[in-house]
């Protein structure tokens, strides 16, 4: 997407996306990251880093189905912050390294 204002209106992105307006307020509540600049009336101003952290949160949650808990792990795990791929890694990692001092412990 090019962006051709500073600033969007909540319903502008929402449009974009095809998402309810309460959803993305909703998003808002829970992703300490996405915080839009407020007018005086109290009405969100979308930069585009605004509109890019939301399609990082789209492709995560809208696409892939994660859960809001899913991407919030996705967003705070280490290695690729966006990488939904990386919290089952991570998991992985955790399970083979438990694995393997389990094993040397047995002989």
């Amino acid at each position: 997407m090019e962006y051709e204002k500073l600033y969007y209106s909540i319903s502008e992105v929402a449009d974009r996306f095809k998402l309810n307006t309460s959803k993305l307020r909703y998003w808002e509540s829970q992703f300490p990251h996405l915080l839009p600049k407020r007018k005086s009336t109290g009405a969100r101003k979308y930069t585009a880093v605004d509109i890019q952290k939301i399609e990082v949160l789209y492709d995560l949650i809208e696409v892939k189905g994660m859960t809001l808990e899913g991407a919030k792990l996705a967003l705070n795990s280490k290695g690729n912050p966006i990488n939904p791929n990386q919290v089952v890694i991570n998991q992985l990692t955790d399970i083979r390294n438990f694995l393997k001092s389990f094993s040397d412990q047995l002989e």
